[in-house]
């Protein structure tokens, strides 16, 4: 009898480096949310609408690039290290193109991204300078990002958590310099700050990997590797998915701004607690991608099923443990986030429906994670329209504005629409986590890091 492999402790190998990495990055927004909610509270809305249209334009450019951690892994399953490399420098290129355009839309599109959709003038106004300034950090982020996912699939998680957690340190410093004078704005110009230190310092240490030559960092020529293409077929699909979920959430922000300043600022609190907490799925995420794609490199489908199985327990039992200690010390969070003491309240009031949220919210992330891994890309973008933009905000909208449930309404939309989600990728992933799933093909040689893009474009 043939004994069959356990993937708990790499799946938390991978996870737990990946995680403090995620948590770091949500570390980020908290930390700014936190200085501007206790030194300039009154900023707290334009903090929050400022951050509703960056966090569409980064997530879906977060999603563009989710071909780099997929393909270099599934490169490195089968058996060509060199090709890791090769994708890491096209994933590069593409997040400099995708943060360049980002950018430049957010600053073309301004105040009207935000008076479109009936926010008025008062919070539109002081909201787009916010905005604006961290248009400048979203380049820097998925540069990041790319080397970031590049780190994941070699396996070297660790690397990316201790810069992104010296990173958090130097946001910190900047908010505290800055926000007491210059509110929001301040800090949104830490978090520039903060993203140049990030991506400037992960890429040296990329750069100087003691193995970076046999990953093909340093000197590549005469790798193959996957191709812009085949980068573009898992990201393309990965960035539309996300960029619905994240402008569905973007649009129940505008809701609660349609509503009053005071119910803005408790919902961006509570979705910044939950972002928070999901930080640990989408560790576990990476983590399943991860070991999917090197069991399909290998042409072993049954082991990329039970890895795919146990990320989705594993989520299932950590969620469950994050919520009750949300539920455990819900007065205590509320008080830590805002000196508002009836806004502080409030938050607290509503902690038990953010608990209800994590479970199906995680294991959506974790089973749509898997199935990219197995290049089946639409289904979870076609599963994440269905939930995140026909379901949430109309059914956010009814509550919170029609039936006057304000804050409580939108929760109630997150929680049903992950639901939705949750259950639909899950009998996805039933129906075909042991069928072999399509190889990709390698595309033409190339060499090092500024030779190989030169002759590429």
């Amino acid at each position: 009898m043939v004994a069959t492999r356990s993937f708990v402790a790499p799946l938390l190998r991978i996870a737990g480096p990946v995680a403090l990495a995620r948590l770091g990055i949500i570390g980020m927004a908290l930390a700014d949310v936190i200085v501007v909610g206790q030194l300039a509270p009154d900023e707290l809305p334009h903090q929050a609408l400022g951050w509703a249209p960056t966090a569409v334009f980064l997530v879906a450019a977060i999603g563009l690039l989710q071909g780099v951690q997929v393909l270099a892994a599934r490169s490195i399953g089968e058996g060509n290290k060199l090709g890791a490399g090769v994708v890491l420098r096209r994933g590069l290129v593409l997040a400099l193109i995708a943060g360049a355009l980002s950018a430049a839309l957010m600053w073309l599109g301004g105040e009207r991204l935000f008076t479109i959709f009936g926010i008025d003038e008062s919070l539109a106004g002081p909201s787009t300078p916010v905005m604006r300034v961290l248009a400048f950090s979203i380049p820097l982020h998925l540069l990041y990002i790319a080397g970031t996912f590049f780190l994941e699939a070699i396996k070297k998680p660790g690397i990316s958590t201790v810069v992104m957690w010296l990173a958090n340190g130097v946001n910190l410093g900047l908010n505290l310099l800055w926000v007491p004078e210059h509110g929001a704005i301040g800090s949104a110009w830490a978090t520039v700050g903060a993203r140049v230190f990030l991506a400037g310092l992960l890429l040296i240490c990329i750069f100087f990997l003691r193995d970076g030559v046999d990953y093909g960092v340093r000197k590549g020529k005469g790798a193959k590797g996957a191709g812009y293409g085949a980068l573009l077929a898992v990201g393309a699909a990965a960035a539309v998915s996300q960029a619905v979920e994240a402008g569905a959430f973007s649009a129940m922000t505008v809701i609660a701004g349609r509503i009053s300043a005071d119910v803005v600022a408790a919902y961006q609190i509570l979705l910044n607690l939950m972002a928070f907490v999901f930080m640990i799925a989408l560790g576990l995420a990476a983590a399943t991608a991860v070991l999917v794609s090197e069991a399909i490199g290998r042409g072993a489908p049954h082991d990329a099923a039970r890895a795919g199985w146990t990320g989705i327990w594993l989520n299932a039992i950590g969620m469950a443990i994050a919520a009750a200690l949300i539920l455990v010390f819900a007065n205590q969070l509320g008080r830590a986030y805002t000196a508002d003491i009836s806004l502080a309240a409030l938050i607290a009031s509503l902690m038990w429906i953010c608990a209800l949220v994590l479970v199906p919210d995680g294991t959506q992330v974790v089973a749509a994670s898997g199935l990219r891994a197995r290049s089946d890309n639409w289904f979870p973008t076609f599963s994440h329209i269905l939930a995140y933009a026909g379901v949430m905000p109309v059914l956010g909208y009814w509550l919170a504005e029609h039936q006057h449930m304000g804050v409580k309404g939108l929760l109630f939309a997150i929680f049903i629409s992950s639901v939705v989600s949750a259950v639909v990728l899950l009998l996805r992933w039933w129906a075909i986590a042991d069928k072999p799933a399509k190889a990709i093909a390698p595309e033409e040689p190339v060499a090092g890091l500024v030779e190989g893009e030169v002759r590429d474009r």
